[in-house]
C-alpha cells in the first residue's frame, strides 16, 4: 500500500503526514505484530528507493519507507524472516503509472529510469535481505547530477566525475558579471525543465508561466547554489520571478 501527498517540508502537516505514513508504517507494522506466533518463512515489505536516498517534495513518503526497511532491519536482528525492498520506479506499474509526466521526465534526466515489470519480478526473486535497493541507474544522468553538485552522496561512487565540495559562502564563493549569471540561471532553469538548451527559455518569461512550482524552484535554487557556491534562501526563486 502507498499514498502519494508531496510537498515541501514547510507545507507538510500532521495530517499530510498520516495520510502517508499510516498505509505503509502503520500497515507494515500491524503485519508484523500479529504473525510473530506464526511460523513465516518470508515476510517481503515493498518501500521505495526515497527511503534511501530521499526524493524532492517527499519527506513524509521518504520516512513511510525509510520504517519499513527500518522494521526489515529489525526483524532479521531478532531472527525473524525479513525482506524489504526499496524499489526505483516501475514502468506504467504501481505509482510510476500515476506520476506526473513532468515529474517522471525530471527523475529519467536525474539518472533514474523505470523498471519494467519483467526487471522487478527478476529482482524480487534475487534481492537479498534485509534490505535490498532494486533500481535502474543511468550513469549519464548521474554524471550531469554530480556537474551540477546535487548527486546523492550515496551515488557518487558510481560515477568518476567528482561531485564538487561544498563551498564556503565567505571564502570560495563566485564571482559572477551580471551576463554570466543570467547564463547561469538560464543553463540551470533549461536542465530543471527538459529543455535541450538555455535558449529555450525566456528570460521575460515568470518562473511560474515557465511551469515552476515550489519543488522544481528547490531544485533550482540547490543547483545554483552549488555552481555559484553560496547559500540560497529557499524562496529565490519567488523573490526574484524571472531568469532574467
Amino acid at each position: 500500500a502507498g499514498v502519494l501527498d508531496d510537498g515541501v517540508v514547510t507545507a507538510l502537516t500532521p495530517e499530510r503526514l498520516d495520510r502517508v505514513l499510516g498505509p505503509k508504517a502503520d500497515g507494515a507494522r500491524h503485519l508484523h505484530e500479529l504473525t510473530l506466533d506464526r511460523p513465516l518463512t518470508e515476510f517481503v515489505l515493498i518501500s521505495s528507493v526515497s527511503g534511501v536516498l530521499g526524493g524532492p517534495g517527499q519527506g513524509n513518503y521518504a520516512a513511510a519507507n525509510a520504517y519499513l526497511d527500518a522494521l526489515a532491519e529489525r526483524r532479521h536482528a531478532d531472527g525473524l524472516p525479513a525482506r524489504s525492498l526499496a524499489y526505483g520506479m516501475w514502468a506504467a506499474e504501481g505509482m510510476g503509472g500515476v506520476l506526473d509526466q513532468a515529474l517522471i521526465d525530471r527523475m529519467r534526466r536525474d539518472g533514474f529510469g523505470a523498471l519494467s515489470p519483467e526487471e522487478g519480478a527478476v529482482l524480487f526473486d534475487v534481492a537479498p535481505g534485509p534490505v535490498a535497493v532494486p533500481v535502474k541507474l543511468d550513469l549519464a544522468g548521474l554524471r550531469d547530477q554530480a556537474r551540477a553538485g546535487v548527486l546523492p552522496a550515496l551515488l557518487t561512487g558510481l560515477v568518476r566525475l567528482p561531485v564538487r565540495r561544498a563551498a564556503s559562502p565567505v571564502t570560495e564563493s563566485v564571482v559572477l558579471t551580471p551576463d554570466a549569471l543570467e547564463d547561469l540561471v538560464l543553463t540551470h532553469t533549461a536542465q530543471v525543465l527538459g529543455f535541450a538548451t538555455a535558449a529555450e527559455v525566456d528570460p521575460e518569461h515568470a518562473f511560474t508561466d515557465l511551469g515552476f512550482d515550489s519543488l522544481t524552484s528547490v531544485d533550482l535554487r540547490n543547483r545554483l547554489a552549488a555552481a555559484a557556491g553560496r547559500q540560497l534562501g529557499a524562496t529565490v526563486v519567488f523573490d526574484h520571478p524571472t531568469p532574467a
